[in-house]
Parts: structure tokens; C-alpha cells; sequence
């Protein structure tokens, strides 16, 4: 009986791994910049290049710290996302 119920939950545990979240199905659909934009705005504190970076890449957009840093320059510039203090962003 034991097993049969942690097998259960076991399942549980996979399926809600495997669903994508809101944010995730939403990113599929945009461009890396908007993706970017749409994690910042999600987040309730700023965040890193690093941690915006895991967030895409969880998400599967494949990036890392120095394509996050080309993305931000260019969102700075456009005005949709402000630089907190050195290293930290969230959206305008």
C-alpha cells in the first residue's frame, strides 16, 4: 500500500515538473529580448544577468550570461528595462 501511494505521488511530482508554467508557454512565442522583458516584469526582485539567463534557458531558451548582457544593452537603450544598480535589472 505504502509503495503504491508513493508511486503515486512519484507520478504527481512528474507531471507538474513536466507542465509548462504561464510564463514558459508566453516565452515560447516571443523574441529573447520581450522573453527578458516578461521575466523581469515577473519577478519581484531584480535580478542578475545570471539568474535572467537560468530563467530562459529553464524556460527553453537556450541563453547564458553573455547573451543576456547583449539583450540588456540593447533593452537599457530602448528604455524597456532599468539597471537598479551595477549587475541588477528589472523592467521599466
Amino acid at each position: 500500500m505504502r509503495i503504491e501511494g508513493l508511486r503515486a505521488q512519484r507520478d504527481a511530482l512528474r507531471r507538474i515538473a513536466q507542465t509548462p508554467t504561464r510564463l514558459e508557454q508566453k516565452l515560447q512565442s516571443l523574441t529573447k529580448a520581450e522573453g527578458i522583458v516578461a521575466i523581469l516584469r515577473a519577478s519581484p526582485e531584480p535580478m542578475t544577468l545570471g539568474q535572467i539567463a537560468e530563467a530562459m534557458t529553464a524556460a527553453g531558451k537556450l541563453t547564458n550570461n553573455n547573451g543576456a548582457s547583449v539583450y540588456i544593452d540593447g533593452l537599457l537603450k530602448e528604455g524597456r528595462v532599468v539597471r537598479v544598480r551595477r549587475g541588477l535589472y528589472r523592467d521599466a
